[in-house]
């Protein structure tokens, strides 16, 4: 059974300054696919995820709260509207998102908890993968793509770059190539981002290359509590955050009135992945 809070809207008054933040010039979908469960390799977990670029940096996260919200917004606006709504899920958000800023020693590991809204980050040590360009070449998307390889964090990855985007970054943290990661996979499949599109973004949008406002600041340990308390009892968990003013910004992201609509949570039957996990994506450090 899946569980989803859909938490009333609070004005957050504590925006802690971090890294610089900037407009998002562009966006690239992939599809994400993880064999966290090797004892059952028929039921990856899978995500849409998004990177989003900048001159400067790039920021990787679920893109799942977003599609549930053009869900919610295309229902809404059908003729025959009843004021009942309904939340299909056939992903697994992911659980870490990354800012980057490009050329510096250390990457933003934000962790979700209860969602996408509910973020702690930490500033951790990175060492850009060590690639090897091959001359394999193919055609993604309508771009011609060069294969490269690199060992890293316990894998052997492969990454299809181009050059005819004006970016220089990939998902999670495939960075450090002349081009940037349309699509990329290791050795084993376990571990693969196919590319689902890219994006040009104008100077209106309201994306932008930045740890978000309502992510708090904690080392591990203090997140690993938190995962703790939530995973032990939710209905705690959720009582410290009102009791601290950190209720997330889920209504006012969906645009929910609880009082005028109902919401049914309906699951994709033909999407049952393991939650086991024997096979992180991080084999070593």
């Amino acid at each position: 059974m899946r569980t989803i809070f859909l938490l009333p809207f609070f004005y957050f008054v504590a925006m802690t300054p971090v890294k610089s933040q900037e407009k998002a010039l562009a966006k690239v979908h992939y599809q994400f696919t993880h064999v966290s469960d090797t004892t059952q390799r028929d039921r990856p977990l899978r995500d849409e995820v998004v990177l989003f670029l900048g001159q400067n940096s790039s920021y990787y996260r679920s893109f799942t709260e977003d599609k549930i919200k053009e869900s919610l917004h295309a229902q809404r606006n059908v003729p025959n509207y009843d004021n009942h709504l309904v939340i299909e899920f056939s992903t697994t958000p992911i659980k870490n998102f990354y800012f980057y800023h490009f050329g510096d020693s250390t990457i933003t590991d934000l962790e979700s908890i209860a969602s996408g809204f509910d973020l702690y980050y930490t500033e951790t040590a990175f060492t850009i993968p060590q690639w090897t360009l091959l001359d394999d070449t193919k055609e993604i998307g309508g771009y011609l793509c060069q294969l490269a390889t690199t060992d890293y964090k316990g894998r052997q990855y492969f990454a299809w770059f181009t050059t005819e985007l004006p970016f220089q970054a990939g998902p999670w943290k495939l960075q450090g190539l002349p081009g940037l990661v349309l699509s990329a996979y290791d050795q084993r499949q376990e571990i693969v981002f196919s590319y689902a599109g890219f994006e040009p973004l104008d100077t209106k949008t309201e994306y932008e290359v930045a740890i978000p406002f309502y992510a708090l600041k904690a080392t591990k340990e203090e997140i690993s509590k938190q995962r703790k308390v939530f995973e032990e009892d939710q209905g705690k968990y959720y009582e410290l955050l009102n009791s601290s003013g950190r209720l997330a910004i889920g209504t006012s992201f969906y645009e929910i009135d609880y009082s005028k609509n109902t919401i049914d949570l309906k699951s994709d039957e033909t999407y049952k992945p393991s939650f086991s996990t024997n096979n992180p994506i991080e084999l070593s450090n």
